[in-house]
């Protein structure tokens, strides 16, 4: 599992962005975004602690057929904005509002792991904006509660990810930070095996960790109702090594929607779209254009 993480950590630093952001602004604050191409609208929602980079090989891969947006939430680099109480899902959500409504035309959505929560949560509210969904591996942690043999993972993450980690920002101690950050998700501190310029990017993008474990509701999502009336083409990415709790939940989203498309990829961990970026991007073009 370390050295998994530690090669998708350096893969991430070495992705080279040579196109100019542009800024747009969303209630208190402004957001980075990059599009490229022309043609249907394609838009990624990352997750936790990254930022658009992470869509940059989709950006060279699939920009050739569409417009493809990427960009960094209100809370990750290089957005400087100032924390504002009560942030979640929502808050994201209109975010996104803004940034497609700029677009001008519905899009092809596209969310993972918290960025997958996002997506629900827009789809719910804002189903006639969106041709189709993509999930890969939503952070449904609302629902751990409510499968048989997964609750534990519910009480880890409110104790552990969310309790611990909110404890070490009040120390304003950055080591300590990602110290509780890596042990939640990688299963031990392994700082020192990261290179400083990937250290450094990560704590880049800390400032939405630390506004998402100080939300009272930071990990409530869409509930597997709404999710089940959604009326529109979705897909389903998951992974063989992912996090225990995301095959929890990976699993009651399948059953939730038994008729999406779905992709299981054994030769994957979570972050998919960095390691597995061609067959991914084939995916998704074969899923938008069928």
């Amino acid at each position: 599992m370390k050295l998994i993480i530690i090669t998708i950590l350096c893969f991430f630093f070495q992705i080279v962005n040579g196109q100019t952001l542009k800024q747009l602004y969303v209630p208190n604050g402004s957001i980075s975004y990059l599009s490229s191409g022309e043609g249907e609208t394609i838009v990624f929602i990352h997750g936790g602690q990254e930022d658009y980079r992470v869509f940059l090989p989709q950006v060279e891969l699939l920009s050739d057929k569409f417009q493809v947006v990427t960009y960094s939430r209100r809370y990750n680099f290089p957005n400087d904005n100032e924390i504002q109480p009560e942030y979640n899902v929502k808050t994201e959500a209109q975010d996104l509002k803004i940034l497609i409504a700029m677009l001008g035309k519905p899009v092809h959505l596209v969310g993972h792991s918290y960025g997958g929560l996002i997506a629900l949560e827009f789809a719910v509210g804002n189903p006639k904006m969106i041709k189709s969904l993509t999930l890969s591996e939503p952070a449904l942690v609302s629902w751990l509660n409510d499968i048989e043999g997964c609750e534990s993972w519910y009480n880890s993450v409110q104790e552990t990810l969310i309790g611990e980690t909110r404890e070490a920002f009040s120390t304003q101690d950055t080591t300590l930070i990602m110290k509780e950050l890596f042990e939640f998700f990688a299963g031990a501190d392994i700082q020192d095996q990261v290179p400083a310029e990937v250290l450094e990017m990560l704590k880049a993008n800390l400032r939405e960790m630390e506004a998402l474990v100080n939300s009272p509701s930071g990990f409530k999502s869409s509930s597997p109702g709404e999710v089940k009336s959604l009326d529109m083409p979705v897909m389903i990415l998951t992974s063989e090594r992912t996090m225990p709790m995301l095959i929890c939940t990976n699993a009651k989203l399948i059953e939730v929607r038994p008729q999406a498309t779905h992709h299981h990829l054994l030769d994957a961990g979570h972050e998919m779209w960095m390691t597995n970026p061609k067959e991914l991007s084939e995916f998704l073009s074969d899923f938008i254009i069928k």
